[in-house]
């Protein structure tokens, strides 16, 4: 500890500018820190300081100048983009008898990209109230495999142990990393035409008679929850399930090919969070902004009693969605993940507080940015991977989120556990689910990483 440092100046969040309030409060998420040891841009005699870049706002402003000037430094072996910054001449952190400085504005461009300032900005691009990689600031830069965030926090932390302490939170039972295992229930009655179709495309005739006999009584193939859970539990202590309370289509997208309020689901409901399981909302077409219909999707889930959602097609509005999501009672998401291509859609493997652009404020909700989905790997359209190239692309995203204790947030779609369409599938997960455990990694539900993190 510098014994040279100035004195502690005790500041208060009625000091600090709102956008290092947003800073701090999603890094104090999963660091134990000296709240008062820093300042941003002025120093007022903290012992450290984090220099502001000229010209932006205080405030998560939505018309804050795009990231024009990108400086790129190395920090730890990865070469980060610094989105607000000219001169790439000084190192990051400088260490002197007066204090620390923080040569770069780590506070800027991590709330560019956790507060969504980039989906605010290219709104005009949604395509079905889903975001596009292709227009993304994560592509132009090329850091979706880069959770560039849990970087510039790495910056601050480092820069906190400089000056006194800074640990990390156990979050994770002293594991190295935890994942949140879910599923999005979005079909399992109709393996008898979707699959049988797949079969006869490849030839497979003889299959189809099991098929049409499964559904005549009642077994569709694709209503595998029951395995889909006994195969979590040799893993995990429990997984997430999120379901569409809708049937048929909206907007002309498809929603469930099933009735949440059939007998057969809700005995699902029950045998699912009997065998510890979280039952959650996979909100329909249209839901992630629309309140009363956000409202009435809740009270067809579990009887309303669900802490977790995941909007149908990734369906995410940053200027409305978390407004609406903390209005319905919403304690945690988990959409925020590109359909396109793997990796840290907002920059970060940390859950972290969405910012409220409706309402000027951070919010209540906590993000679990969603990392991977099995659609993303496979399908044609995004990445057409088959499953024998799969886990070479997963295995590096998990290695990454090691190095900062982080999550990794899987979904897998209960129709890529069937042979039907979609076989060797199961085995990705699997093997998925198998490397995670043999890194040390905490497999669990997205509730139970909302409630560790939370305390709640």
């Amino acid at each position: 500890m510098l014994q040279s440092l100035p004195l502690l100046v005790v500041i208060t969040k009625r000091e600090m500018t709102p956008k290092f309030c947003y800073f701090l409060e999603n890094f104090r998420l999963f660091y134990h820190f000296d709240e008062s040891a820093s300042g941003y841009g002025e120093d007022n005699g903290r012992k450290i300081v984090i220099r502001k870049r000229r010209g932006l706002s205080d405030f998560i402003d939505k018309n804050d100048p795009p990231p024009l000037n990108v400086i790129w430094k190395d920090w730890n072996g990865t070469r980060l983009p610094f989105l607000f910054d000219e001169d790439d001449s000084k190192p990051l952190i400088e260490n002197s008898e007066t204090g620390i400085r923080i040569n770069y504005d780590i506070v800027a461009s991590a709330c560019f990209f956790l507060s969504g300032m980039d989906e605010i900005k290219n709104n005009e691009t949604l395509n079905n109230g889903r975001y596009p990689f292709p227009d993304s600031m994560i592509k132009k830069l090329g850091t979706a495999e880069i959770p560039v965030v849990n970087y510039y926090f790495d910056i601050f932390r480092s820069a906190l142990s400089m000056a006194g302490e800074c640990k990390r939170k156990d979050l994770w039972k002293g594991k190295a990393f935890a994942a949140a295992i879910t599923h999005d229930i979005d079909n399992c009655s109709s393996a008898w035409t979707e699959g049988s179709l797949s079969e006869l495309r490849k030839g497979r005739i003889f299959s189809i008679p099991g098929l049409l006999f499964r559904r005549i009584t009642g077994r569709d193939a694709w209503f595998n929850l029951a395995e889909i859970s006994q195969t979590d539990l040799k893993y995990a202590d429990s997984s997430s399930f999120y379901f569409l309370p809708r049937k048929g289509k909206s907007g002309g997208v498809k929603n469930a090919d099933y009735n949440i309020k059939s007998a057969k689901l809700q005995k699902t409901l029950s045998d699912l969070a009997s065998a510890g399981h979280e039952t959650g909302l996979h909100g329909s077409h249209g839901s992630h902004s629309d309140r009363s219909r956000l409202e009435e999707e809740i009270s067809l889930v579990a009887g309303g009693d669900i802490a977790g959602n995941r909007f149908h097609f990734l369906m995410f509005d940053q200027r409305i969605t978390p407004a609406i999501l903390q209005e319905c009672g919403i304690k945690y998401d988990t959409t925020l993940g590109f359909s396109e291509m793997p990796g840290f859609r907002r920059g970060t493997c940390f859950p972290f507080l969405l910012y409220d652009y409706e309402n000027d404020r951070v919010s209540d909700v906590l993000e679990i940015p969603l990392i991977v989905m099995d659609a993303t790997l496979g399908f044609r359209k995004y990445l057409g991977l088959d499953p024998d190239e799969a886990f070479e692309r997963i295995s590096p995203l998990i290695d990454e989120i090691i190095k900062f204790n982080g999550v990794f947030t899987i979904l897998w779609h209960n129709t890529f556990f069937s042979r039907y369409k979609y076989q060797g599938w199961k085995n990705v997960y699997i093997k998925i689910l198998e490397y995670c455990r043999d890194k040390n990694g905490y497999l669990t539900s997205g509730k139970n990483i909302y409630e560790r993190i939370t305390g709640k």
